[in-house]
Parts: C-alpha cells; structure tokens; sequence
C-alpha cells in the first residue's frame, strides 16, 4: 500500500511539472509568432496631446514579473530602443545645483595643514630601503635624517647613479614634492624603483615628516592659498604632530 502511494505522488508531480513546462512552452511560442510592437514614430499627431509619460518607477517595481504579462518583453524592447529620445521632467523641488570647484591649494598651504603622524604611516613603505634615525645608516637608499635642506647627492657614505650626481642643488620642499610625485620624471635615470604618491595631501604630510628628522627643523614655505571663503590663510612655521 506504501508503494502504491509514492507511486500514485510520482504521477501527480509528474502531471502538474509537464502541464506547467507546455504552459511555458506554449506562452513563450505565442511571444514568437504573436509579438507585440509600438510604431517608432506616431501615425499622426493630435494637436494639444503629447505622448505617455512612461512611469519608470512601476517599471522598475514590476520586473522581472512584467515581462511575463502579454506583450511585456516586446514593450519592454521597445522602450529601451526609444529611450534616448525620452526626456525625464525634474523636481521643482530639487533644482540642479553646481558643485563649488575646490580651491588649489599650493605646497605651503598643504604643508600648514599637513598631519606629522599620518606621514609617518605612509613613509614606513621607505624603511625597506631607508633609515629615519639620527646616526642612520645607508641601505639600498641613503639615510633620510637630515635630508631636507641637504644637497641632493650630498652623503659621502652613499654611492649615488650618475643622473643623482648630476642634479646638484639641495632637496627643498618643493623639489621634494615633485621627487616624492614622480620620482622617474623628477630624476631620468634613477634607480629608485617607486611609483610615487599621486596625492597632494600624502606628499604634504610625508615631507612634513621628513622635516621632524632634523635637529634644526626647516622652517616651511610661507602660504599663498585662499580658504574657500576668500580669505587668506596663515601658515604657521611647523605641520601638526
């Protein structure tokens, strides 16, 4: 008797899975043969009546279930092709409005406001080939203590590339944004292998940490930047931290 009832549920789930496949089957051929389309462009046009809006917010809460009803995947073509020509009307409510352009600000200016800590963080990707301390000494790079205001291949210890010895100068903090930037364009030829920072802020806060390993600190540029109300801003001598 059980096996005559898992026989007889077998035939029912059998039954109601091949109605609804040739239910399927049936509605999705219809599609084919009976499809739905909408004229590109209006027959005519009746003075004083414009087209449908079409109510993207129903269309958005009906799929995917819409494209089951009749006609749906045909009307729902349809629109895609046209929706370049549909205009969408905005809030009165809501009016457009331009975002402010943020204001340049210049080395000086991001130096004042630069974050000692945060340039320690970010300079830890140099100890592999660098040393911060005072007495340091030189690894695949030379030692970083003292560097600002010193001469660009200034260390007897170290044994520079020939596009290093060449530059001459002193490292300011201004040829030190543009090393820590790109150092490959700052310095053709070097050896260093380092994308550099693509961002101001990282720059300002790395070299204001390199301006701490001093005994003497560098004082920083004086700023020449506006705050974003117009009015000047001031630089103190030393970043935060």
């Amino acid at each position: 008797m059980r096996a005559m009832d898992t026989w007889e549920r077998l035939k029912f789930g059998v039954a109601i899975a091949g109605t609804a496949l040739t239910f399927l089957v049936l509605h999705w051929t219809a599609d084919l043969v009976y499809p739905a389309s909408y004229a590109a462009k209006p027959g005519y046009k009746v003075p004083g009546v414009g087209e449908p809006i079409v109510d993207l917010a129903a269309l958005q809460r009906s799929w995917p279930a819409g494209l089951g009803e009749q006609g749906g995947r045909a009307s729902v073509r349809d629109y895609m092709s046209n929706i370049k020509e549909a205009s969408v009307p905005r809030s009165a409510e809501a009016p457009v409005v331009a975002a402010a352009p943020t204001p340049h600000l210049d080395l000086a200016t991001l130096l004042a406001m630069a974050d000692v800590d945060k340039g320690r963080q970010t300079a830890r990707v140099c100890m592999s080939c660098h040393t911060f301390d005072q007495g340091g000494q030189d690894r695949i790079g030379p030692a970083l203590w003292g560097v600002v205001g010193r001469g660009v291949a200034a260390r007897k210890t170290f044994a520079y590339s020939s596009a290093f010895t060449a530059q001459g100068g002193d490292w300011t903090y201004e040829r030190l944004d543009r090393w820590l930037a790109n150092p490959a364009k700052a310095v053709p030829g070097t050896k260093m292998a380092f994308a550099g920072l693509r961002k101001d802020e990282d720059r300002a806060n790395v070299i204001a940490f390199l301006s701490t390993l001093s005994a003497s600190r560098v004082p920083f540029p004086k700023a020449k930047s506006v705050s974003t109300t117009g009015e000047p801003l001031q630089s103190p001598s030393a970043g935060r931290g």
